[in-house]
């Protein structure tokens, strides 16, 4: 991930871009319940750079090493498969944390935007750890399409997926079909997380719905980890 340098590109360069590109001039703005836009629009580009970062790093990525005969060396190595997506799962998160961090520092130097150090670090884990559901939607596309169709259902799921959820147009400037799909999907959960924390400053009961945003993002992780170990074990029958 470090020595390629068009994906550091994507999934930190980009969220930065935008912010500085839609979320400078509104940072200093404030909603009617009186939370600030810089705040929530930086929730909302950092769940972008983990949905982005877990469909290139375990979507397409994962789909090309399959196709490459990568993971086929690898069970006939002494090191287990297990290890092997504990390692990718390791450095997207590590990678993730430092992602989040640069974003808040641009955020922070070039707009003002600021959050209290014990707010910051609950944001920070609460999102990281909700990236897991995004992580195992990723490792299913890698495991059932080809590194073509994986490059392609990365970029869908990146970007369609994250306007679906009110990443970059509030759900109430989205069209109603939108709006009534929003509900079920991982990043609108992940998202909301993160919004609602600010909403209660990182205090305790925040969201009275912030056990069913944790209930969907754990779903995920149980359907689509089980479609990506179904997939991982058709392809060990057929030696690929």
């Amino acid at each position: 991930m470090v020595r390629n340098p068009m994906f550091a590109l994507g999934t930190v360069g980009f969220p930065i871009m935008f912010f500085g590109l839609f979320g400078l001039p509104a940072v200093k703005e404030t909603t009617s319940g009186g939370a600030n836009v810089g705040q929530i629009i930086l929730v909302s580009f950092g769940t972008h750079s983990l949905l982005s970062l877990a469909m290139f790093s375990f979507g397409s990525a994962v789909a090309t090493e399959r196709r490459g005969g990568w993971l086929r060396l690898l069970r006939a190595s002494p090191m287990p498969t297990a290890l092997y997506f504990a390692g990718k799962v390791i450095a997207a998160l590590l990678f993730s944390a430092l992602a989040l961090s640069l974003l808040y520092a641009f955020a922070h130097f070039a707009g003002g935007v600021t959050l209290p150090l014990g707010l910051a670090l609950t944001l920070l884990v609460k999102l990281l750890a909700g990236m897991v559901s995004l992580i195992a939607v990723g490792l299913s596309i890698g495991f059932l399409a080809n590194p073509q169709s994986a490059q392609i259902l990365a970029n869908i799921v990146s970007v369609i997926v994250a306007f679906a959820s009110g990443l970059f147009v509030p759900l109430d400037g989205l069209p109603a079909f939108m709006q009534r799909v929003a509900p079920y999907l991982p990043s609108y959960h992940l998202a909301r997380l993160g919004w609602g924390t600010l909403a209660g400053q990182g205090g305790a009961g925040q969201t009275g719905g912030e056990v069913t945003h944790w209930l969907w993002l754990a779903g995920y992780t149980l359907v689509f980890g089980a479609l990506a170990i179904w997939a991982l074990r058709r392809d060990e029958a057929r030696g690929q």
